[in-house]
């Protein structure tokens, strides 16, 4: 009695231990749905802080004072005037002209009224042909742009604005450098209309 007594309550400690670490394992095994949620939301706003900083960067990165190069490396000088262009009448691009013949030329052409954008390649923003060719003064056509430089094209007498890096081309001619609103031009996704005038000095 004493053996078959002893022998119960090793079977009975044995079982115990078993149970218990089943319960161990099983809570220790597969995340519960509150677990996964939780893992799921920290790296969703992970991947959002990081966006949200790659953004700010590329934002923070464009500077307004930048210029391309002519041909011989030389850069073009800011003259202090510098242009308001308005699209669809409601949001403001500010233009800082440089200092140049071809600068003068357009601005005895102001205000120019109901200019059609498009889009073009995906890094410009060029105006449809003008009925009254713009002029490009005395300069030589030969020039390196950045982005955010409007510049005379030479073949359609016409300018545009890049809002994306470009090669040199011997068709440029440099008018200027958006100073404030380049985001407003790459935004834009369809064509708009727009005024470019002189801004006053307030």
């Amino acid at each position: 009695m004493k053996k078959t007594g002893w022998k119960f309550c090793a079977l009975a400690a044995a079982f115990t231990l078993c149970i218990v670490l089943l319960t161990a394992c099983s809570g220790n095994g597969a995340p519960s749905s509150d677990d996964e949620s939780s893992t799921s939301t920290s790296i969703n706003m992970e991947a959002q802080e990081n966006s949200s900083g790659e953004n700010n960067s590329e934002n923070n990165s464009y500077d307004p004072t930048a210029t391309g190069a002519y041909e011989d490396g030389s850069t073009p000088e800011f003259s202090g005037t510098r242009l308001r262009l308005t699209i669809n009448g409601e949001e403001e691009v500010i233009i800082a002209l440089y200092d140049n013949t071809a600068v003068d030329a357009l601005l005895e052409r102001l205000p120019l009224e109901n200019l059609s954008f498009f889009d073009l390649s995906g890094i410009e923003k060029p105006i449809e042909r003008l009925d009254d060719p713009l002029s490009l003064g005395e300069e030589e056509p030969g020039y390196d742009p950045v982005t955010g430089e409007m510049v005379i094209y030479r073949p359609w007498a016409n300018f545009t604005i890049f809002y994306g890096d470009f090669r040199y081309s011997d068709e440029l001619v440099p008018l200027g450098k958006v100073e404030s609103g380049l985001e407003v031009l790459s935004s834009k996704t369809e064509d708009f209309t727009g005024t470019l005038e002189l801004l006053e000095d307030e």
